[in-house]
């Protein structure tokens, strides 16, 4: 025998049963107390708080002000005081990667480190400074894949040898041309100089294994002809500072080569192969994910950091494979 269900709805003064009586002019069902004859409706809190936390979302993804949504700025305030509360679900699934980048994003005093796909997000977590430690609690939260794209940091080096030994780094490139291009300048004095720039910008442009593999001769052959340019040796005038009593003359020109010299084998790494999905920069994450969130805090510029972090954390949520709408995360 089925339990009897109770009853749905009842009146609010005289605690009768409810009837429904037609609809409202915004189409909501109005009920009637055939006892009082007093009229009513009933929402739904659940589905309003759905709606006003995606409206606080879409705001939050938008360049509009609280002023500019069509209603009075601290209206919008009170109405989504307790939407900075809510946090995105999480989306790991376990899935094993055939490559990632990774890279991190300074926002006030903390920075948050972050793992995507070419296509999507995978996770992030907030940490206060990058070390080998904070970029260790990232990669145990996912399987290794293959390879790893990144922009070379010493502590997410360190990290990456600790927790995933047998991955494959592949060094942005573009990170490689911006670290050269500071020590020779654009308009490098020395015939050695301009020479490297110029096989440091073509570096760029190596896409398939027969450039990959004349680049690498090219910068051979490079430092065959100005070997004794670049160990050129001058006595130090103030050797109290150093521990040697002689420095490289041209100092700036052998740390770009040997920066080059040291990463060749892991920037040419994607060029062997060059039908699999391994990029060779961080600008999936550079452009596609920590430009936008700075344009998004610029828009927003003002707010309390917390709300700050909260801003990334539903862009990142949304940029993440497959995401609900807001209004089904609560």
């Amino acid at each position: 025998m089925h339990e009897k269900r109770a009853y749905k709805y009842h009146c609010d003064v005289c605690k009768s049963k409810l009837q429904k009586r037609g609809l409202t002019a915004a189409g909501t069902q109005r009920w009637f107390c055939p006892k009082c004859s007093a009229s009513s409706t009933k929402g739904r809190s659940d589905l309003s708080r759905g709606y006003v936390l995606e409206n606080f979302v879409d705001w939050l993804a938008g360049k509009d002000s609280q002023g500019e949504l069509g209603g009075s700025a601290r209206t919008f305030r009170d109405k989504t005081e307790w939407c900075w509360d809510v946090r995105p679900p999480s989306k790991l699934t376990g899935e094993i990667h055939h490559a990632i980048i990774v890279d991190g994003i300074v926002v006030g005093n903390q920075v948050c480190l972050i793992a995507r796909t070419t296509n999507f997000v995978i996770c992030w977590i907030w940490v206060p400074y990058e070390n080998s430690a904070n970029w260790s609690r990232l990669f145990v939260m996912f399987p290794p894949p293959k390879y790893v794209v990144c922009d070379g940091q010493k502590g997410l080096i360190k990290a990456l040898n600790i927790c995933w030994p047998s991955v494959v780094i592949q060094r942005c490139r573009f990170h490689v041309w911006l670290n050269v291009k500071a020590r020779l300048t654009l308009r490098p004095e020395s015939k050695a100089g301009r020479e490297l720039l110029k096989l440091t910008r073509d570096l760029l442009h190596v896409r398939t294994r027969r450039r990959a593999r004349r680049w690498k001769r090219d910068l051979k052959r490079w430092y065959k002809r100005h070997e004794g340019y670049v160990n050129a040796r001058t006595i130090d005038p103030n050797p109290r500072k150093h521990k040697r009593k002689w420095r490289y003359t041209h100092e700036k020109l052998r740390s770009a080569y040997r920066q080059l010299n040291r990463q060749t084998d892991d920037l040419l790494r994607s060029s062997y192969r060059p039908h699999s999905e391994l990029p060779g920069t961080t600008n999936h994450l550079e452009g596609g994910i920590n430009s936008p969130i700075r344009r998004l805090l610029n828009y927003h510029r003002g707010m309390p950091q917390q709300h700050q972090m909260r801003l990334v954390d539903w862009y990142l949520y949304g940029r993440t494979e497959n995401p609900k709408p807001p209004r089904k995360c609560l």
